[in-house]
């Protein structure tokens, strides 16, 4: 049962036990790490009535023999400390669905003013049908509110904040046509988009239509043993194109996770696991990190 819900390989159980807080063993030590970024989003189409909203995004936990229900819990009780006024998460919470219903049983539960919402990663689809139910069920047990090919609307006195996740690229069934879906008449719409992985993106920002904006992603995990700034290996089929940060491509913000967890093995190099606390304002764009345009 162990290897079906954690799918860790020979050589990533070995190292699962190697400690983490010994500083010279420095790849397992980052690892081993929960980082908060703090970032300002400026857009001059965040509407003023939401000015100061506050996010907290966290993706790439693969809960399991490399991810301990203790940091797991360390990670939530850190979040909540925030007081958040929404939180997103990003996927992959478990190498299997099975092991993501081990992390959501093993947390507290998620606390923030406008709820808690979350995409599906690739991981999370690692499983039979009933095991993909049992995950979905558990979140929504926990309070979380999924949303797959969907939107959640939040409404203003004059505007709304429109948060939309898509089904997985890998392994699911992504539709970016809701991205397009009606907004609320005669209110202004600022649209965070927030799906796993940022590999949709050559796919969608295609016609030069503005599609959301404000974009965060995982997946890649920074490329988790990256050092000089490459990826040894890419989860991305377009490599380190979207490794990590704040980047600008058609006119899209967005932001690339490192994600909190590891895959495969528990050492990182260059890529420092992060969770993130984004305030959103109004006015011109002032992101903490330049982003270079594409």
């Amino acid at each position: 049962m162990a290897k079906k819900r954690y799918r860790i390989n020979a050589l990533g159980k070995l190292l699962a036990k190697v400690p983490r807080n010994k500083k010279w063993l420095w790849p397992f030590y980052l690892a081993g790490q929960l980082n908060l970024v703090e970032d300002t989003f400026s857009s001059p189409a965040m509407p003023e009535e939401w000015d100061g909203f506050r996010i907290v995004y966290f993706s790439d936990v693969h809960f399991g023999p490399m991810f301990s229900a203790q940091r797991a819990r360390d990670l939530i009780m850190k979040i909540n400390a925030l007081n958040a006024d929404l939180v997103l998460l990003g996927g992959d919470y478990g190498e299997t669905a099975l092991a993501g219903v081990d992390f959501f049983e093993a947390i507290p539960p998620i606390h923030a003013k406008h709820g808690v919402l979350a995409a599906i990663g690739n991981h999370d689809l690692h499983g039979s049908q009933k095991d993909n139910k049992k995950l979905k069920e558990t979140m929504r047990h926990k309070g979380i509110m999924v949303l797959e090919n969907d939107c959640h609307i939040l409404r203003g006195k004059d505007s709304v904040l429109r948060f939309c996740a898509t089904d997985d690229i890998r392994s699911g069934k992504p539709d970016a046509d809701i991205l397009n879906g009606p907004t609320p008449e005669g209110q202004t719409t600022f649209t965070v988009y927030f799906p796993h992985s940022p590999d949709i993106l050559p796919g969608i920002l295609t016609n030069g239509q503005k599609k959301f904006d404000l974009g965060i992603f995982g997946h890649t995990h920074g490329g988790q043993i990256a050092p000089f700034g490459h990826s040894l290996h890419s989860s991305s089929r377009w490599g380190d194109r979207y490794r990590t940060g704040w980047m600008i491509e058609r006119g899209h913000e967005m932001l690339i996770s490192n994600g909190v967890g590891t895959s495969l093995i528990p050492v990182r190099i260059g890529a420092p696991p992060q969770y993130h606390l984004i305030t959103l304002r109004p006015g011109e764009p002032i992101s903490a990190a330049a982003p270079a345009a594409r």
